[in-house]
Protein backbone atom coordinates (compact mmCIF):
# COMPACT_ATOMS: atom_id res chain seq x y z
CA UNK A 1 0.00 0.00 0.00
CA UNK A 2 3.04 2.01 -0.59
CA UNK A 3 3.98 2.22 3.11
CA UNK A 4 7.18 1.37 4.87
CA UNK A 5 7.30 -0.18 7.82
CA UNK A 6 9.60 0.95 10.96
CA UNK A 7 13.50 1.15 10.66
CA UNK A 8 16.05 3.43 11.84
CA UNK A 9 15.52 5.33 8.62
CA UNK A 10 11.99 5.86 9.64
CA UNK A 11 12.65 6.53 13.23
CA UNK A 12 14.56 9.50 11.82
CA UNK A 13 12.01 10.66 9.87
CA UNK A 14 9.58 10.88 12.60
CA UNK A 15 12.25 12.99 14.75
CA UNK A 16 12.52 15.32 11.64
CA UNK A 17 8.75 15.59 11.36
CA UNK A 18 8.73 16.42 14.90
CA UNK A 19 11.52 18.95 14.40
CA UNK A 20 9.41 20.56 12.13
CA UNK A 21 6.40 21.01 14.37
CA UNK A 22 8.89 22.28 17.55
CA UNK A 23 10.02 24.81 15.11
CA UNK A 24 6.07 25.93 14.27
CA UNK A 25 5.17 26.30 17.87
CA UNK A 26 8.86 28.00 18.73
CA UNK A 27 7.10 30.79 16.39
CA UNK A 28 3.51 31.01 17.92
CA UNK A 29 5.17 31.52 21.06
CA UNK A 30 7.38 33.90 19.81
CA UNK A 31 4.82 35.43 18.12
CA UNK A 32 3.06 35.46 20.92
CA UNK A 33 4.98 36.11 24.05
CA UNK A 34 4.12 32.67 25.27
CA UNK A 35 6.49 31.05 27.73
CA UNK A 36 7.87 27.58 27.08
CA UNK A 37 10.57 25.01 28.13
CA UNK A 38 11.93 21.69 26.70
CA UNK A 39 11.25 19.31 29.29
CA UNK A 40 12.09 15.98 29.48
CA UNK A 41 13.92 13.39 26.96
CA UNK A 42 13.94 16.41 24.78
CA UNK A 43 16.17 18.77 27.43
CA UNK A 44 18.08 15.58 27.73
CA UNK A 45 18.58 14.99 24.02
CA UNK A 46 19.43 18.56 23.85
CA UNK A 47 22.18 18.88 26.73
CA UNK A 48 23.64 15.12 25.93
CA UNK A 49 23.69 14.35 22.30
CA UNK A 50 22.75 18.00 20.86
CA UNK A 51 19.44 17.04 20.05
CA UNK A 52 16.98 13.58 19.51
CA UNK A 53 18.24 10.90 22.07
CA UNK A 54 19.23 8.45 19.34
CA UNK A 55 16.56 5.97 19.92
CA UNK A 56 13.78 8.45 21.45
CA UNK A 57 10.68 9.20 19.52
CA UNK A 58 8.78 11.79 21.02
CA UNK A 59 9.12 15.38 22.01
CA UNK A 60 8.35 17.05 25.48
CA UNK A 61 7.58 20.18 25.34
CA UNK A 62 6.10 22.54 28.81
CA UNK A 63 4.23 25.37 29.79
CA UNK A 64 2.97 27.63 32.69
CA UNK A 65 -0.65 26.80 32.48
CA UNK A 66 -1.61 30.62 31.82
CA UNK A 67 0.59 30.67 28.46
CA UNK A 68 -0.80 27.05 27.96
CA UNK A 69 -4.42 27.98 28.39
CA UNK A 70 -3.67 31.00 25.97
CA UNK A 71 -1.93 28.91 23.59
CA UNK A 72 -4.95 26.12 23.70
CA UNK A 73 -7.14 29.62 21.84
CA UNK A 74 -4.79 30.57 19.59
CA UNK A 75 -2.73 27.53 18.01
CA UNK A 76 -5.70 26.52 15.75
CA UNK A 77 -6.09 29.48 13.86
CA UNK A 78 -2.72 29.70 13.51
CA UNK A 79 -2.01 26.05 12.30
CA UNK A 80 -5.27 26.39 9.73
CA UNK A 81 -3.56 26.88 6.48
CA UNK A 82 -1.17 24.36 7.37
CA UNK A 83 -2.14 20.84 5.52
CA UNK A 84 -2.22 17.64 7.91
CA UNK A 85 -1.39 19.85 11.03
CA UNK A 86 -3.79 19.67 13.74
CA UNK A 87 -3.97 20.30 17.91
CA UNK A 88 -5.37 18.26 19.90
CA UNK A 89 -6.64 18.16 23.74
CA UNK A 90 -8.82 17.31 26.75
CA UNK A 91 -10.94 20.65 26.04
CA UNK A 92 -10.93 20.26 22.01
CA UNK A 93 -12.40 16.40 21.75
CA UNK A 94 -13.91 14.15 24.14
CA UNK A 95 -12.49 10.97 22.92
CA UNK A 96 -9.20 12.15 23.47
CA UNK A 97 -7.68 10.44 26.22
CA UNK A 98 -4.38 12.51 27.61
CA UNK A 99 -4.06 15.16 29.89
CA UNK A 100 -1.47 17.14 27.58
CA UNK A 101 -2.15 18.45 24.38
CA UNK A 102 -0.11 17.47 21.13
CA UNK A 103 0.67 18.97 17.69
CA UNK A 104 0.27 16.54 15.20
CA UNK A 105 1.05 15.53 11.64
CA UNK A 106 -0.88 12.95 9.91
CA UNK A 107 1.63 12.56 7.47
CA UNK A 108 3.93 10.08 9.51
CA UNK A 109 1.66 7.53 11.27
CA UNK A 110 2.81 6.01 14.89
CA UNK A 111 1.28 2.50 15.84
CA UNK A 112 1.60 2.94 19.62
CA UNK A 113 1.52 -0.80 21.53
CA UNK A 114 2.82 0.73 25.08
CA UNK A 115 -0.42 -0.61 26.61
CA UNK A 116 -2.92 -3.37 26.29
CA UNK A 117 -4.86 -1.20 23.59
CA UNK A 118 -2.49 -0.79 20.40
CA UNK A 119 -3.17 3.09 19.20
CA UNK A 120 -2.92 4.44 15.60
CA UNK A 121 -1.43 7.42 16.45
CA UNK A 122 -0.43 10.95 13.76
CA UNK A 123 3.20 12.08 14.69
CA UNK A 124 3.21 14.70 17.62
CA UNK A 125 4.31 16.36 20.02
CA UNK A 126 3.61 17.07 23.77
CA UNK A 127 2.56 20.03 25.02
CA UNK A 128 2.48 19.70 28.83
CA UNK A 129 0.86 22.47 31.12
CA UNK A 130 3.02 23.22 34.32
CA UNK A 131 1.02 24.01 37.64
CA UNK A 132 1.44 25.14 40.77
CA UNK A 133 2.56 23.13 43.81
CA UNK A 134 2.70 24.05 47.38
CA UNK A 135 4.95 23.03 50.32
CA UNK A 136 4.44 21.69 53.88
CA UNK A 137 1.22 19.99 54.80
CA UNK A 138 -0.90 21.73 51.15
CA UNK A 139 1.92 19.49 49.28
CA UNK A 140 0.56 16.23 50.70
CA UNK A 141 -3.22 16.94 50.69
CA UNK A 142 -2.67 18.24 46.93
CA UNK A 143 -0.73 14.96 46.20
CA UNK A 144 -3.33 12.65 48.25
CA UNK A 145 -5.97 14.37 45.05
CA UNK A 146 -4.01 13.82 42.97
CA UNK A 147 -2.78 10.67 43.26
CA UNK A 148 -7.06 9.59 43.60
CA UNK A 149 -7.49 11.00 39.92
CA UNK A 150 -4.58 9.17 38.99
CA UNK A 151 -6.17 6.09 40.50
CA UNK A 152 -9.45 6.68 38.59
CA UNK A 153 -8.01 7.61 35.41
CA UNK A 154 -6.66 3.89 35.40
CA UNK A 155 -9.70 2.24 36.43
CA UNK A 156 -11.47 4.29 33.53
CA UNK A 157 -9.24 3.62 30.99
CA UNK A 158 -7.06 0.67 32.23
CA UNK A 159 -6.06 -1.34 29.06
CA UNK A 160 -5.37 2.54 27.44
CA UNK A 161 -2.83 3.61 29.76
CA UNK A 162 -1.56 -0.12 31.15
CA UNK A 163 0.75 -2.40 29.51
CA UNK A 164 0.33 -6.04 31.46
CA UNK A 165 2.73 -7.74 29.09
CA UNK A 166 5.83 -5.58 30.02
CA UNK A 167 7.75 -7.24 33.21
CA UNK A 168 8.49 -4.26 36.18
CA UNK A 169 10.01 -7.09 38.45
CA UNK A 170 8.11 -8.89 40.75
CA UNK A 171 6.93 -6.16 43.33
CA UNK A 172 6.22 -4.03 40.09
CA UNK A 173 4.01 -7.04 38.37
CA UNK A 174 1.93 -7.43 41.58
CA UNK A 175 1.13 -4.08 41.57
CA UNK A 176 -0.45 -3.92 38.36
CA UNK A 177 -2.14 -7.13 38.57
CA UNK A 178 -3.92 -5.34 41.43
CA UNK A 179 -4.54 -1.80 39.88
CA UNK A 180 -6.00 -4.10 37.30
CA UNK A 181 -8.26 -6.32 39.47
CA UNK A 182 -9.23 -2.36 41.12
CA UNK A 183 -10.24 -1.15 37.78
CA UNK A 184 -12.57 -4.27 36.66
CA UNK A 185 -14.63 -4.09 40.73
CA UNK A 186 -14.21 -0.21 41.60
CA UNK A 187 -15.51 1.61 39.10
CA UNK A 188 -16.76 4.80 39.71
CA UNK A 189 -16.83 7.15 36.70
CA UNK A 190 -17.26 3.95 34.70
CA UNK A 191 -15.42 4.45 31.38
CA UNK A 192 -15.90 8.23 31.58
CA UNK A 193 -12.46 9.03 31.02
CA UNK A 194 -13.30 12.41 29.85
CA UNK A 195 -14.93 13.23 33.13
CA UNK A 196 -11.42 11.77 35.12
CA UNK A 197 -9.56 13.86 32.86
CA UNK A 198 -11.12 17.18 33.07
CA UNK A 199 -11.58 16.70 37.57
CA UNK A 200 -7.71 16.34 37.27
CA UNK A 201 -7.40 19.28 35.72
CA UNK A 202 -9.32 21.05 38.09
CA UNK A 203 -7.37 19.53 40.64
CA UNK A 204 -3.98 21.21 38.65
CA UNK A 205 -5.51 24.55 38.39
CA UNK A 206 -6.29 24.49 42.36
CA UNK A 207 -2.64 26.74 42.74
CA UNK A 208 -1.48 28.96 40.35
CA UNK A 209 1.61 28.57 38.61
CA UNK A 210 3.22 32.48 38.93
CA UNK A 211 1.90 32.39 42.56
CA UNK A 212 2.94 28.88 43.75
CA UNK A 213 7.14 28.77 45.19
CA UNK A 214 6.89 25.03 43.25
CA UNK A 215 5.41 23.46 39.43
CA UNK A 216 4.77 19.90 38.66
CA UNK A 217 4.44 17.94 35.76
CA UNK A 218 1.76 15.60 36.32
CA UNK A 219 1.80 13.69 33.28
CA UNK A 220 5.32 13.02 33.21
CA UNK A 221 5.65 9.00 33.22
CA UNK A 222 7.81 9.80 36.27
CA UNK A 223 5.00 11.02 38.36
CA UNK A 224 5.88 13.17 41.29
CA UNK A 225 9.04 13.40 40.63
CA UNK A 226 8.39 16.35 38.52
CA UNK A 227 7.80 18.56 41.11
CA UNK A 228 10.32 21.85 40.58
CA UNK A 229 11.44 24.96 42.34
CA UNK A 230 9.09 27.18 39.76
CA UNK A 231 12.87 29.56 40.01
CA UNK A 232 14.43 26.37 37.83
CA UNK A 233 12.43 26.68 34.84
CA UNK A 234 12.40 30.96 35.59
CA UNK A 235 12.79 33.18 32.28
CA UNK A 236 14.26 30.55 30.38
CA UNK A 237 17.20 30.33 28.41
CA UNK A 238 18.52 29.53 25.19
CA UNK A 239 19.71 26.14 24.19
CA UNK A 240 20.48 24.41 20.67
CA UNK A 241 18.31 21.47 19.39
CA UNK A 242 19.44 19.76 16.32
CA UNK A 243 21.32 23.00 14.92
CA UNK A 244 18.03 25.16 16.23
CA UNK A 245 17.67 27.80 19.05
CA UNK A 246 14.60 26.50 21.44
CA UNK A 247 14.27 27.46 25.55
CA UNK A 248 15.02 25.79 27.84
CA UNK A 249 15.06 26.18 32.10
CA UNK A 250 16.99 28.88 33.35
CA UNK A 251 18.44 25.67 36.17
CA UNK A 252 19.02 22.82 33.38
CA UNK A 253 21.22 21.02 35.80
CA UNK A 254 18.77 21.05 38.43
CA UNK A 255 15.67 19.90 36.45
CA UNK A 256 17.54 16.63 34.46
CA UNK A 257 19.53 15.71 38.02
CA UNK A 258 15.70 15.54 39.78
CA UNK A 259 13.75 13.92 36.62
CA UNK A 260 17.25 11.60 36.03
CA UNK A 261 19.89 11.49 38.84
CA UNK A 262 23.26 13.31 39.00
CA UNK A 263 24.36 10.78 36.23
CA UNK A 264 21.99 11.88 33.51
CA UNK A 265 24.96 12.62 30.98
CA UNK A 266 26.02 8.97 31.06
CA UNK A 267 23.62 6.98 28.57
CA UNK A 268 22.12 3.83 29.51
CA UNK A 269 23.53 0.62 28.89
CA UNK A 270 21.95 -0.23 25.18
CA UNK A 271 19.54 -2.87 27.70
CA UNK A 272 17.79 -0.53 29.89
CA UNK A 273 17.45 2.59 27.16
CA UNK A 274 13.66 3.54 26.88
CA UNK A 275 12.65 2.10 23.39
CA UNK A 276 9.24 3.15 22.90
CA UNK A 277 6.89 -0.03 22.32
CA UNK A 278 5.99 1.84 18.47
CA UNK A 279 6.10 0.84 15.15
CA UNK A 280 6.47 4.11 12.51
CA UNK A 281 5.22 4.27 9.38
CA UNK A 282 5.99 6.85 6.78
CA UNK A 283 3.99 6.74 3.47
CA UNK A 284 6.59 6.69 0.31
CA UNK A 285 4.81 9.70 -0.94
CA UNK A 286 5.59 11.35 2.12
CA UNK A 287 9.31 10.61 2.73
CA UNK A 288 10.61 13.84 1.59
CA UNK A 289 8.16 16.02 3.54
CA UNK A 290 10.21 15.92 6.50
CA UNK A 291 13.50 16.61 5.31
CA UNK A 292 12.07 19.53 3.23
CA UNK A 293 10.76 21.17 6.25
CA UNK A 294 13.93 20.44 8.65
CA UNK A 295 17.09 22.71 8.61
CA UNK A 296 19.55 21.73 6.68
CA UNK A 297 21.70 20.87 9.74
CA UNK A 298 19.71 18.29 11.05
CA UNK A 299 19.07 16.51 7.34
CA UNK A 300 22.67 15.58 7.29
CA UNK A 301 22.54 13.44 10.01
CA UNK A 302 20.87 11.15 8.14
Amino acid sequence: MGETMATDSNLRKLQLTELALMQDFDRMCKKHGLRYYLLGGTLLGAVRHGGFIPWDDDVDLCMPRDDYMRFLELAPAELAGKPGIGLVSVYSDETYRQGMAKITDSSVQVINRSANEERHEEAWIDIIPMDGFPTGVAAFMQKIRLMFWRVMDCTAEFDYVIDTKRDRGFVGNLAVKAIGLFSKVVRPYGDDFHRVLINTENCLRRYAYDESPRTINLHAARGFREIFDREWLGEGKPVMFEGIEFVAPANIEAVLTAIYGPDYMTPPPEGERNWHNSEIIVPENAQGEALASASPATSENL
